[in-house]
């Protein structure tokens, strides 16, 4: 209940690396939603992190994000 804001479910391929290496990439994306979940309008989303997401780094992981968010602005008819 309450208001609704845009939430996010994150899961991480067992293929990309050990445990550390999934929880890293896990904190990537946590803190890059973080920066991007003020601009979304509410929804649920659902992040499959794959094998590359471990060799972009956190700014691939944003980049990754930052793009998702353009295509969902863009079917959403223009919404930031």
């Amino acid at each position: 209940s309450g208001s609704r804001r845009a939430r996010i479910g994150i899961t991480v391929s067992s293929k990309v690396g050990n445990a550390v290496e999934r929880n890293r990439v896990k904190r990537w994306v946590c803190e890059g939603w973080r920066e991007l979940a003020s601009t979304l309008p509410p929804m649920d989303l659902v992040v499959i992190a794959r094998p590359a997401a471990l060799a972009a780094g956190p700014g691939g992981v944003r980049r990754a994000l930052e793009g998702a968010r353009a295509a969902l602005a863009a079917v959403d008819g223009g919404r930031p």
